[in-house]
């Protein structure tokens, strides 16, 4: 019903008079196929009732900004629905056509609402907020490194939460021989000079119940250049070195007046990037210390490991929400510089 609701109902905003306030009937909205906000919460809260199911119309503010001290009806600008459950209420943007239900798009999170009742009454509550680990990406490439520096493997992405839709996207409409081959030509290129992208696998993005992954063949990518008695690896993962600047610009500012939000650095979300690569028997890597560095703010681990002939390396991130005092800006700054320390570029490797 969802599903329906939210990609085969096209949205569009009617504001005109009475219809800036008053959504036409669940029937209307069906015969024409179209409608804002409101029109689709209002079908869709019918044909859930229709089936037994309590559901609601939800009124909130389209920005996130509510006045609590100063109610007005511009600020409830915005529509959904609320399906009654035994532990309380799931929320459903019909608007958002590739937010899976169970889910919302970001930016109304947290968001203050108001659930109208059918006999008019309303309840004050708020939208749940996703934590970190549930707007989660997994990047993994592995792959086989042969005794001339060149790299043969595989590019493989998921994500879920609000990450997800930036791949949802772009398998929303199916794509042609032409597309795909570009697109995965773009990926394989991204990390690695001259390498070029086959095969690519993505999913339908309009199929709500699909994960958002895709996954990539990487073909004759040069990953290493010899230089005597050793090969010079160049990791695909780059460095985090560059954070480093970012530290010594809170270190010079002046004193900061705002209180710092956490979850506007590294943001509500958390990434695993991993990186595996078969190397020709025998070869020893010279591997750099990993990074574990943890604050209130965010924290950002690194490891690398040889185990035989298969080199790994990987990278997790971990974003954090909460507000703190404008000085604790030189806390950011020292985790900064922590995270800074991971900046191996390049990793030797002694041959057989």
């Amino acid at each position: 019903m969802q599903k329906w609701v939210a990609q085969d109902i096209r949205y569009v905003s009617i504001a005109l008079g009475l219809g800036g306030y008053q959504p036409r009937s669940p029937d209307t909205v069906v015969v024409s196929g179209f409608g804002d906000c409101k029109d689709k919460a209002t079908l869709f809260v019918a044909a859930m009732n229709s089936l037994g199911i309590a559901a609601f119309p939800v009124l909130l503010n389209s920005t996130g900004v509510s006045y609590r001290e100063l109610a007005t009806i511009e600020q409830l600008d915005h529509a959904i629905a609320a399906v009654k459950t035994p532990t309380g209420y799931q929320f459903t943007d019909l608007t958002s056509e590739l937010t899976p239900y169970g889910e919302l798009p970001y930016s109304e999170q947290g968001e203050l609402v108001l659930v109208v009742h059918p006999d008019g009454t309303t309840e004050e509550t708020e939208l749940p907020l996703t934590r970190p680990t549930d707007n989660a990406t997994t990047i993994r490439i592995s792959g086989e490194l042969s005794s001339d520096g060149m790299f043969n493997g595989r590019y493989d992405e998921e994500a879920t939460g609000a990450l997800q839709y930036s791949l949802r996207s772009a398998f929303e409409n199916p794509l042609d021989s032409t597309q795909k081959a570009k697109a995965a030509n773009a990926i394989a290129s991204k990390f690695f000079d001259g390498a070029e992208g086959d095969s690519l696998l993505g999913f339908e993005g309009k199929d709500l119940r699909a994960k958002a992954r895709l996954s990539v063949q990487i073909k004759h990518a040069k990953a290493a250049s010899s230089a005597g008695e050793t090969e010079i690896f160049t990791t695909p993962l780059g460095s985090m070195s560059g954070i480093t600047s970012a530290a010594k610009e809170l270190e010079k500012a002046k004193e900061r007046r705002f209180p710092i939000d956490a979850a506007r650095i590294l943001g509500n979300r958390s990434t695993v990037v991993e990186l595996r690569v078969k190397l020709p028997a025998g070869w020893k890597a010279q591997l750099p210390s990993g990074v574990k560095a943890a604050s209130p703010f965010g924290s950002y681990e690194s490891t690398y490991v040889q185990a035989g002939d298969e080199l790994v390396i990987t990278r997790k991130t971990l974003g954090a929400t909460g507000v703190y005092a404008p000085d604790r800006a030189k806390d950011v700054a020292a985790w900064f510089r922590e995270v800074g320390k991971d900046d191996a570029k390049l990793i030797v490797i002694a041959k057989k």
